[in-house]
């Protein structure tokens, strides 16, 4: 599991040095209103045999506020401001400040924006702040959108289409179905990002396929713990298997 992989790095990093504790923890960016327990487990042992699997604390990012976030000291977490539950367009700009302030080079800036803006299109509480959110990025880093991949590949494709207009820089318009497509791609690139981490490689396009299916009828954060849990063929066979909505 993912604590067994993460013990093996840090031992060939250091050889003979003592690993400090790991904990898995699943990182959970959207679902129910009430609270998530603080713990759960994914068995993978067939139903009646004795348990065998992963036990991993349980991090729902979306029930915390963006004060709560920005108080757990790293700049990573600042990434995960959207999701919380009392986000603002006030604090996001107080946020986008942050992380220009702290981020180490350009390339991180683009990479934590990036990510911003991916959390922004997950959107749990319907904050709807994606496009404030793209224009705060532009106008603090002007351009920088555009250079970067994934984000700056939506909107050049959103000015072919006839969908970007007006004066801001980077704020995606159009129809409903570009809006979906862009949220499609941003749960593709965070998930499949994790599926290669676990499996070693890119997911193909059926992979991908399966992938988007099975978080739009369970939900991305389902396939995200699944995506912490399992390796190797046991993550194969789950994706191939037939959705079972929870």
């Amino acid at each position: 599991m993912a604590s067994r992989t993460g013990f093996a790095a840090l031992r060939r990093e250091a050889p003979g040095e003592r690993v400090p504790p790991i904990e898995s923890v699943a990182v959970v960016l959207s679902g129910r209103r009430r609270r998530l327990p603080a713990s759960g487990e994914r068995r993978i042992a067939w139903p009646g045999r004795p348990f065998s699997g992963a036990r991993f604390r349980v991090d729902a990012v979306y029930q915390r506020t963006v004060a709560e976030l920005r108080a757990r000291g790293s700049v990573l977490w600042l990434v995960f401001a959207p999701l919380a539950r009392d986000a603002t367009a006030a604090a996001l700009r107080e946020v986008v400040s942050e992380i220009h302030a702290r981020a180490g080079t350009a390339e991180e800036r683009a990479e934590l924006y990036t990510a911003l803006l991916v959390m922004a299109t997950v959107d749990p509480w319907g904050h709807t702040l994606h496009k404030e959110l793209v224009k705060m990025v532009e106008d603090k880093e002007e351009g920088l959108l555009r250079r970067t991949p994934i984000i700056g590949e939506m909107i050049i494709e959103a000015e072919q289409r006839g969908e970007l207009r007006g004066e801001l820089r980077g704020e995606l318009r159009g129809e409903q179905r570009g809006a979906l497509r862009g949220k499609q791609e941003a749960i593709i690139e965070l998930l499949g990002r994790l599926f290669a981490r676990r499996i070693g490689r890119r997911p193909t396009a059926e992979e991908e396929r399966l992938i988007l299916e099975r978080a739009h009828a369970i939900g991305p954060g389902e396939v995200e713990d699944a995506l912490l849990d399992l390796e190797g063929e046991a993550l194969i066979r789950w994706l191939a298997e037939p959705i079972r909505p929870s």
